[in-house]
């Protein structure tokens, strides 16, 4: 017989096997500072082990406080699984416990969170606060991968309010191809919202273009022998 915290777990496994992507370690900057910051990590590893097996228990306690403890633990370690587990809540039945892993994926601008919130986003039984901390959260991350479906949310006959926070993400994101989009309703468009559209343009143009990396600088940062061309 099931036990409530083992269906729990069973639903995590099932999210995180269907809807996350394979997380994949950061790139360590290429620079002086790159050895010194492997050595802190292989010494934060242990501790962070153990961290994050503690927050995976109380995740699986009743006591909603514990796994609000949990979800704030599971924010401030650097892990790939945390990220796992966060995304996982954020499909909790508790409210709190929802909106507080959404809040903490978008603080910790965690990219791989972007397809399952998508996700979550355009489910009719996402009620309306969970939506609005999904847009925000998205706006948080900044993944240009989360431009088009905002994009098609903002076109569907959603609340005004949801479309004023899928504008406003869409500024926070500074992704130019949301530019046409945002300004057909700063033009035309609601007018409680056109104001919110503009300010949305003056953001994504005001933001500085992404930096070049050299191609031979890029071929060091991954690693010996990483494209070379094969024989």
């Amino acid at each position: 017989m099931l036990t409530r915290a083992s269906g729990r777990r069973a639903r995590w496994l099932s999210i995180a096997a269907v809807a996350l992507p394979t997380l994949v370690a950061a790139q360590v900057p290429f620079d002086q500072e790159a050895p010194r910051a492997r050595l802190r990590d292989r010494y934060k590893s242990p501790q962070n082990a153990a961290k994050l097996s503690d927050y995976v228990r109380k995740l699986e306690s009743d006591d909603p406080e514990q796994r609000l403890e949990a979800v704030r633990g599971l924010g401030e370690i650097n892990e790939p699984k945390a990220i796992e587990y966060l995304v996982a809540t954020a499909n909790d039945p508790d409210m709190r416990i929802r909106v507080k892993a959404i809040d903490t994926l978008g603080q910790i601008k965690a990219k791989d969170a972007t397809p399952l919130l998508i996700q979550q986003l355009f489910m009719r039984d996402t009620d309306l606060g969970t939506k609005q901390r999904i847009l925000a959260c998205l706006g948080k991350i900044g993944d240009t991968a989360a431009t088009g479906p905002i994009m098609d949310f903002l076109a569907r006959d959603v609340d005004p309010g949801l479309r004023g926070n899928a504008i406003f993400a869409l500024g926070d994101i500074g992704d130019a191809a949301a530019v046409p989009a945002l300004e057909a309703i700063a033009r035309d468009g609601d007018p409680l919202l056109r104001g919110l559209a503009a300010d949305s343009v003056k953001k994504i143009r005001a933001r500085p273009a992404p930096a070049v990396v050299p191609p031979a600088l890029a071929v060091d940062r991954r690693g010996p022998g990483a494209g070379n061309p094969t024989p």
